[in-house]
């Protein structure tokens, strides 16, 4: 049998072969407690109210984690400027995160096939089984939470996405980077917003009970962002110049995605939702 490092290395090299950009492995009685899974308790996952005014009842106590899980595997796959069009929606989801299932699927057959290791394939949203893939990646040591409250890795910056397959045996965890190329910037990713996502506090630390907030200092607001987010998906449908029922349609099947569920892509419809990056692009770690 593999020693945890041996595996840990294996699995990542086989990761790499496979098409992905990085890959990590993180324990998961240390993922249990980052910032961002300390913190869902608190605020839920509604993105219509700020998080003070969250109702009980749209709070999870946590996230789901499988009783046998000891190992998280994050892999990345880098979606560089020049490449804009893996990050469009066209009402199957996105074309990188195909590209990032994908890989999580050949991975997580070689791995059950070779090792005799369970796997679970976690889906995307945290209301769907999912874990906070930014905290799993940080913990995995790919990267380090920015200003921008996105994970900066050294090779890619913000510019990458990342999905995370669970392991029933323990892998080695090498924990954070010492990575923080942050401290000494002008924070140009600020500056970028659009909708000024980053101009109040709205986080702090005695209210929320730790130190680590997002956006790092508790200056992001997820409400604000979210709404440009719906602006986007607005235009969009508006771009299509399509019917009333073709754009009721467009639009019901992007709330479907984003509430977990498994839209069907319009076949007679070309459309596609281009979310906001300028705080991602705008960095300029990893260029």
């Amino acid at each position: 049998m593999l020693s945890s490092s041996e595996l840990t290395k294996t699995i990542v090299d086989k990761a790499i072969s496979l098409g992905a950009s990085v890959a990590g492995v993180a324990d998961i009685e240390s993922l249990k407690d980052s910032p961002s899974h300390r913190l869902y308790p608190k605020i839920g996952m509604n993105l219509d109210v700020p998080w003070q005014e969250v109702k009980d009842e749209d709070i999870s106590d946590e996230v789901a984690w499988p009783n046998d899980a000891l190992s998280a595997v994050i892999i990345g796959v880098a979606h560089p400027i020049e490449e804009p069009e893996l990050d469009w929606w066209d009402g199957r989801g996105t074309s990188g995160n195909r590209i990032l299932m994908r890989i999580n699927e050949e991975l997580s057959e070689w791995i059950e096939n070779n090792f005799s290791i369970k796997t679970y394939k976690l889906p995307y949203l945290i209301e769907k089984g999912g874990i906070f893939l930014k905290d799993a990646a940080v913990m995995a040591g790919l990267g380090c939470i920015g200003q921008n409250n996105l994970v900066l890795t050294p090779g890619y910056g913000p510019r990458i996405r990342f999905r995370a397959l669970l392991l029933d045996r323990k892998a080695e965890a090498p924990g954070p980077l010492e990575f923080n190329p942050c401290q000494d910037c002008g924070q140009p990713c600020r500056k970028a917003c659009p909708v000024k996502a980053f101009e109040n506090t709205v986080y702090l630390t005695d209210d929320a009970g730790q130190l680590l907030l997002p956006g790092l200092d508790g200056t992001y607001d997820r409400v604000t962002c979210n709404l440009k987010m719906e602006q986007d998906i607005e235009d969009a449908v508006m771009d299509m110049q399509a019917g009333q029922e073709e754009s009721q349609a467009l639009r019901q099947a992007i709330d479907k995605f984003e509430e977990g569920g498994m839209a069907k892509q319009h076949a007679e419809s070309d459309y596609c939702v281009k979310y906001c990056r300028r705080c991602e692009l705008s960095c300029p770690v990893g260029q």
